[in-house]
């Protein structure tokens, strides 16, 4: 591969004009030779990008914008993107050394906020075998990745080169040492200054561009969306760089920037994204805390304010009281805490264990603990906190709550959560979902959902309890004619006692006769009313058996087999997943969100079938849990993949009691998924495409399974 740079010294006579041209036919040429190459070698692409996007030019601003049109340097960027937009391998080894190259001219970076944008929501294929063995093995691809420029701190490159998670990375990185300049500005020489400037100027470009995106761009303004789903990324992808962009929030653009923020706060987010938007908010919030009272105290006493919204807000003025400067913390505890206190009373339950979460922890901190002494002389005020502070820290439910959020607030460290070392780093083991660790939201809806599923299981069992209880009457009568009746009562009171339904009766006073002897006549009129209750009692006992036994055949009649479809987002293949079930009777189809069962296009090609097959709820978070459970229960647990130990799906044979895992769809199963497997199956394939659609790997999956049972 040619260097542009050993041809430089003998263009420096040309006019600048002939010299750019010159480029242009050098960079087209080099990407047509690319182009024509059918392999992407890792040498290959490292020795293009080295040497046309060489550093001894690339500090030109001719070759990125000539005449409002884009220049030779630019045009091949973005070939060059284009491309990896496809090939993993081609957009990481770009990601590298264009980071590199912005770090070295930052005066360049206004030409690219397009490209950073890309490079900050790209998503792909997760794993490149072949790139690792190529790194691993070819000591000339070695030679030419060592001469692309980086960004990389030490260790990053190493963590995540091979993940689809670089590119992103690498521009987060970019910008958290682009900082370090821009805080220069005014400090440093006529040269330096212009470079300080430039990286100033270019963080707050880019900060605007994605705030805009954030709140205008088709699918990162979408309200609703599926758990796990590309759009679910995507805004994920863009709040995590806001995040590292908070530094540059300046006065200037303070304004535009929480005027973009607060829309996006309102607007329906699952916790995981929320989460960022908090962490943005806190950090602009200890920036400027003059808008503190400005903007966040009519927010907190607006009471039409959705409740997931507010929970943000309590977290973030709760951050902020508890993060604050001690000249401005003051200031911000009597600002904030008295709206938060009315939210502990709110009707909706997770913000409510919210509230009551944080205000435990501003008082712990900031309350000192009064004498009984002294709290007899105390303000109203005074008391009622200690009060407070005293019902939080005691009540049992409170105290559950605190420890199953596991010291989560004291570990929670706003300007680190905007690092890329918070975000991304430290976040390796969670690299399964874009690096997303559990907010403190998702850890109270849990327990919140787990008290109220005790809740139901104890009302469950007192229900049972009622409706085995007997017929009673509360009064036994003293004449012998009405001894008779009252034993034909009691009969019956024995027969509704085996019943599935509780009726009870009580002989009231009106009903006795004076002398304490019931009238013979309405004792009459009782037992009719009793025997019309007992014959229509028999009806629905009939009707309830004769459902019980035909749900009995359904339930029996199926195969002992669960598809588990936890880890696909689609809805098309969710809803054909579903159809396949119902048509060979599988026991049950697992999905992370039952609600995606309601949606129009998945049952217009399920055709009815969600109302057949049982679809059991297995989020993604839960999955592990699920197979380890019905392993216990005897299931054998399989996973279709393609892996170096996989049985093909003809020479397999199934047991009775399966459970099948589908992986997602271009990933695949999770390396911690595959560890619990019993066996990896594969589907034998004898054309060039890689694979099959993951519905119709489960739909053959699933036949194979039938056809060996029918056999």
């Amino acid at each position: 591969m040619f260097c542009l740079h050993d041809y430089f010294n003998h263009f420096n006579h040309y006019p600048p004009f002939s010299f750019v041209q010159i480029i242009w036919r050098l960079a087209r040429s080099s990407w047509i030779l690319h182009a024509n190459c059918n392999k992407r070698r890792v040498a290959a692409i490292s020795a293009l990008l080295s040497s046309v996007l060489h550093p001894s030019v690339f500090s030109d601003e001719e070759m990125h914008v000539s005449e409002s049109a884009s220049g030779p340097l630019k045009w091949f960027v973005g070939m060059i993107l284009e491309e990896g937009t496809k090939s993993p391998r081609t957009i990481r080894l770009a990601a590298l050394h264009l980071t590199g190259l912005w770090l070295l001219h930052p005066t360049i970076l206004r030409f690219y906020i397009k490209e950073l944008k890309l490079l900050s929501l790209h998503g792909s294929v997760a794993f490149d075998e072949d790139f690792e063995a190529e790194l691993t093995d070819n000591h000339e691809a070695k030679i030419e990745v060592s001469c692309l420029l980086s960004v990389a701190e030490p260790g990053l490159a190493e963590a995540f080169i091979n993940t689809e998670l670089y590119a992103r990375v690498s521009v987060a990185v970019l910008f958290n040492k682009l900082v370090d300049l821009a805080r220069m500005v005014g400090s440093s020489s006529s040269i330096e200054h212009r470079n300080c400037s430039a990286a100033l100027e270019a963080g707050k470009l880019f900060l605007l561009e994605l705030l805009d995106s954030a709140i205008n761009d088709k699918d990162l303004a979408k309200e609703l969306y599926k758990k796990y789903s590309a759009i679910h990324r995507r805004k994920i992808r863009v709040w995590q760089m806001i995040c590292v962009l908070t530094q540059f929030v300046c006065d200037d653009i303070v304004e535009q920037v929480t005027h973009c923020l607060h829309v996006s706060l309102y607007r329906n987010n699952l916790p995981a994204i929320r989460q960022y938007l908090e962490t943005f908010a806190i950090n602009v919030y200890l920036k400027f805390p003059s808008l503190v009272r400005k903007q966040l105290v009519p927010i907190l006493r607006d009471h039409a304010v959705r409740p997931q919204a507010l929970s943000s807000y309590v977290f973030i003025s709760a951050n902020v009281i508890l993060h604050a400067s001690e000249t401005v913390r003051s200031m911000h505890l009597d600002d904030l805490l008295p709206p938060i206190i009315p939210l502990l009373t709110s009707h909706h339950h997770s913000l409510r264990g919210f509230t009551q979460l944080l205000v435990y922890k501003v008082l712990c901190k900031f309350w000192r603990p009064t004498s009984s002494e002294a709290l007899e002389s105390a303000t109203l005020e005074k008391r009622c906190f200690e009060d407070l502070r005293e019902y939080l820290a005691k009540n049992s439910d409170c105290s559950r709550l605190r420890a199953s959020m596991e010291g989560y607030l004291d570990a929670y460290n706003p300007k680190l959560s905007a690092t890329p070392t918070g975000i991304f780093v430290n976040r390796i083991e969670e690299l399964e979902f874009e690096c997303v660790p559990t907010s403190l939201m998702e850890q109270v809806l849990k327990f919140l959902n787990g008290v109220r599923e005790d809740l139901r299981c104890s009302m469950a069992r007192d229900l049972v309890t009622m409706k085995n209880e007997s017929l009673r009457i509360d009064k036994q009568p003293d004449s012998q004619e009405s001894s008779s009746i009252v034993s034909d009562i009691n009969s019956l009171s024995a027969r509704y006692a085996s019943m599935d339904f509780q009726k009870k009766f009580t002989i009231s006073k009106h009903e006795k006769q004076d002398n304490g002897v019931i009238s013979s006549v309405g004792l009459n009129e009782t037992l009719k009313q009793l025997l019309e209750m007992e014959n229509e009692g028999q009806l629905v006992d009939q009707l309830l058996q004769s459902r019980l036994v035909t749900l009995d055949k359904v339930t029996t009649s199926r195969q002992s087999i669960i598809l588990v479809a936890s880890l696909i987002d689609r809805i098309p293949n969710l809803a054909g997943l579903a159809r396949t079930c119902e048509v060979f009777k599988a026991s049950g189809l697992a999905i992370s969100d039952v609600n995606v069962t309601r949606d129009k296009q998945f049952q217009l090609i399920s055709v009815t079938a969600e109302k057949w097959v049982p679809i059991i709820e297995v989020p993604v978070e839960s999955l592990k849990g699920f197979l380890e459970r019905k392993k216990c229960e005897g299931f054998s647990i399989l996973g279709l993949e393609q892996t170096a130990n996989s049985f093909p799906l003809d020479q397999y044979q199934f047991p009775k009691k399966a459970v099948l895992v589908l992986g997602r769809e271009k990933e695949g199963i999770p390396v911690d998924i595959i560890h619990i497997l019993d066996a990896c199956i594969e589907i034998p394939q004898l054309g060039v495409v890689r694979s099959l659609n993951v519905h119709v790997s489960g739909a053959i999956a699933l036949w194979e399974y039938t056809r060996q049972q029918r056999s």
